[in-house]
């Protein structure tokens, strides 16, 4: 196989090859330098545990991720109730709005993100 196809094919799985950026549609998150970027535009100001919960929620998208799962992956820690909730909140707040419309609470499980704003499910 080509070079250039195992790249463009390790891009569709959201990973790029040596530069540590994980891309999700139009969202692309760099862990390693702490750099995320949406529709081409640096995001600025995310704290360490804000791009952690991001490309957390963007990883395992649209699957709903409970709030333990969170914590273990984010914090590898035990944390206290409301502290996923409060991030998220911080994070819908700092993001430009077609983003943190993609991130969604699901009563009772966890949050889940969709990789466009079509996607999104309506409240049931």
């Amino acid at each position: 196989m080509p070079p250039w196809l195992d790249a463009l094919l390790a891009r569709a799985e959201g990973a790029i090859p040596g530069d540590g950026y994980k891309v999700f549609g139009d969202l692309s998150i760099c862990v390693d330098s702490r750099l995320v970027k949406f529709g081409g535009k640096v995001i600025p100001d995310l704290t360490t545990r804000e791009i952690d919960l991001l490309a957390a929620l963007a990883a395992a998208a649209p699957a709903v991720i409970s709030r333990e799962n969170i914590v273990s992956k984010v914090w590898k820690t035990v944390a206290v109730p409301n502290l996923v909730h409060t991030h998220v909140c911080n994070l819908r707040r700092k993001l430009p709005a077609r983003l943190a419309a993609r991130i969604q609470a699901v009563p009772g499980k966890g949050f889940r993100y969709f990789h466009s704003r079509a996607e999104v499910l309506p409240w049931i």
